[in-house]
């Protein structure tokens, strides 16, 4: 969501905006935010002395809605994600993240060049969904609403394929989002995690050739069929488990998600999953999302957030003495090398 201004708008306008959680408490995170977070992590030490380290599933960027508009909407327009703090707070944030990956406190790694199924977004601009058009003035698209899809009532899952020739496209802006990440970041990245738990197995196969060496999911994803009129299924995989394309997977088995409900006792909730990972011998992939840490729209949220962060933080050193954070591309070796 771009603003609250701008959430008030739109529900004037009647999208329904306050139907969804991330509509009202996700944004754009500011410098503010980013370093209060980052000042969270830095206050904590696993047995190995390294602070506990995020895993930023990056977005490379949003869409240029000035340069869309003026194509017509027949063509898509990327901005970068830096340009876009720049562009939506007037903030430089790039050194601050390059500042945090070297000081182990975050490691991106690749979730889309954008948040966003472009194909279909733009079909429907095109053809004046009422929405979504609204949504497009006020340079917003992740509402949920009606779309040409039969399977789609959102725009957010950038790789939902439903021809061949939109696979096709959808591999391409897979492989022009990890030449920005490469770019951006002076690295490579070795796991992907698939907007919306939403990933064709003809992506899968594009990611093995682009060296994804694991595939972050939750216990089970859709899997869409490019094949038109071809049937989604739903997936189910588990932490070490191995593909046809030699690629392994990294289930996230562990919620920390404050926004979902805050009267909820997210530390012990936390720990009673990691507990039953461990019994398991399995690693704890906690599982937390931008929308608990962003002020844009809620700062008391975002204080409550933090709050809780730190107390688990402290629980979890408390509780496991020998704890070791690492990011999802480190996992990759450790499970490689005990499967």
């Amino acid at each position: 969501m771009p603003s609250r201004k701008v959430y008030k708008s739109l529900l004037t306008e009647g999208v329904r905006v306050d139907r969804s959680l991330y509509d009202r408490l996700d944004c754009l995170e500011n410098l503010n935010d980013f370093m209060a977070l980052m000042n969270v992590l830095a206050d904590h030490r696993d047995i190995t002395g390294s602070s506990p380290v995020f895993t930023l599933n990056t977005v490379m960027g949003n869409p240029d809605f000035e340069a869309i508009e003026n194509e017509g909407f027949e063509r898509f327009a990327h901005q970068h994600l830096f340009d876009s703090y720049r562009y939506y707070h007037g903030e430089d944030l790039e050194p601050y993240w390059n500042a945090a990956i070297s000081q182990g406190l975050i490691q991106p790694q690749f979730h889309g060049r954008e948040h966003l199924n472009s194909i279909l977004w733009l079909r429907d601009l095109r053809q004046g969904f009422k929405e979504t058009c609204v949504a497009f003035r006020h340079r917003f698209y992740g509402l949920t609403t009606t779309t040409s899809s039969c399977w789609q009532k959102h725009y957010k899952a950038a790789y939902w394929a439903e021809t061949p020739e939109e696979m096709a496209e959808i591999n391409r802006i897979v492989s022009d989002g990890l030449r920005i990440f490469e770019n951006t970041f002076q690295f490579k990245s070795k796991t992907m995690v698939a907007c919306n738990y939403v990933l064709p197995k003809e992506l899968e196969m594009h990611l093995a050739k682009e060296g994804i060496a694991m595939i972050q999911t939750q216990r089970g994803y859709v899997q869409p069929s490019p094949k038109a009129g071809g049937k989604p299924r739903i997936c189910h995989r588990f932490t070490g488990q191995k593909n046809q394309f030699k690629q392994r997977y990294s289930v996230r088995n562990v919620l920390f998600e404050p926004y979902l409900n805050s009267e909820s006792d997210w530390v012990g909730l936390v720990l009673a999953d990691m507990a039953q990972a461990f019994r398991f011998g399995k690693p704890a992939v906690i599982c937390t999302h931008r929308i608990n840490y962003t002020s844009g729209m809620d700062s008391a949220h975002r204080n409550h957030s933090l709050k809780l962060l730190d107390l688990l933080l402290k629980a979890i050193s408390k509780r496991w003495p020998d704890v070791e954070y690492m990011s999802s591309d480190d996992l990759v070796a450790v499970i490689a090398s005990s499967t």
